[in-house]
């Protein structure tokens, strides 16, 4: 299938941008500038961006109705109330170990899936699952560097990326008690190909991952076999995400971290880019938990 090339939505510049979310109710993209800690986000209605920052690494958020955001940050899950609110740290996650959240979105209950990764030196990460309680479990441990995660239209598969080891592992997935069993190797890169970063799943449930150092998002389908690229003109391609009206475009972050300036592609590094029509996502939960 050939598909459009990528545009520029927004030259946003990010250090490492990462868990790009598109929200239907109100027909916002948001994303992540991981290292900067700053919260962007797109309206479509107005056609226009703005960011905030929230003062610490940020790996990923997602909506919570009425009471606003919750964020998978350095120190662990913040609350933040309202967009140009100051957050507040409701749940601490791993605030004593070199590690920081990074990729994390919301499965079909509305739980909270984030993992960690070490931000210095060999300290292994984790999975975490901050349920609508706001209790906190860990799922998986022993992670590289957790990465992209999603789930199956049927919601019985769960898919998990650990980029130091770059693997896409399938798990079984019950919806019912949230926790990935049976773990199968499903997709490996090889150096020469890059990282598997983040990853969204689409409605037909065909993988999409971004990779790290491969200039480009790649397609495979539910048996892992590679059936289609997209290709970018830069190289540190970080996640993407189905969004849009009928969620058929394909949204993709990018990083200008590891990317020499005047080296090719550095004028886009960072940026936010679209390619429409791709096929259809699936649409994406909110925090389904009070928080207080």
């Amino acid at each position: 299938m050939q598909y459009e090339p990528p545009t520029v939505l927004v030259h946003c510049g990010c250090t490492v941008g990462e868990g790009p979310l598109y929200d239907e109710t109100t027909q916002t993209l948001y994303w992540v500038d991981i290292p900067r800690g700053v919260l962007w986000r797109y309206s479509f209605r107005s056609g226009s961006a703005d960011f905030c920052e929230v003062g610490e690494p940020a790996g990923s958020l997602c909506p919570a109705g009425d009471d606003g955001f919750v964020i998978a940050a350095r120190r662990g899950f913040l609350h933040l109330e309202r967009w140009d609110a100051e957050p507040i740290l409701w749940r601490p996650v791993e605030h004593d170990l070199p590690t920081q959240f990074n990729d994390g979105k919301c499965d079909s209950r509305g739980r909270f899936l984030a993992g960690t990764a070490a931000f210095e030196g060999k300290c292994p990460g984790a999975l975490y699952c901050l349920d609508s309680d706001g209790t906190v479990t860990r799922l998986i441990s022993g992670v590289g560097m957790s990465n992209g995660l999603d789930w199956s239209p049927d919601d019985r598969l769960f898919y998990h990326v650990d980029s130091e080891t770059r693997a896409v592992t399938r798990y079984s997935w019950d919806a019912d008690d949230g926790v990935p069993h049976n773990p199968e190797a499903l997709i490996t890169l090889t150096a020469a190909e890059g990282l598997p970063d983040g990853l969204s799943v689409d409605a037909d449930g065909y993988l999409w991952i971004a990779v790290w150092g491969g200039s480009q998002v790649r397609r495979y389908d539910p048996a892992g076999r590679l059936v289609g690229r997209i290709l970018l003109p830069t190289p540190n391609v970080s996640s993407c995400t189905f969004g849009g009206p009928d969620l058929s475009d394909l949204f993709i972050t990018t990083a200008a971290a590891g990317v020499a300036p005047d080296s090719p592609g550095w004028e886009y590094a960072g940026s936010l880019f679209m390619v429409p029509a791709v096929g259809r996502g699936q649409a994406r939960k909110a925090f389904s938990g009070p928080i207080q």
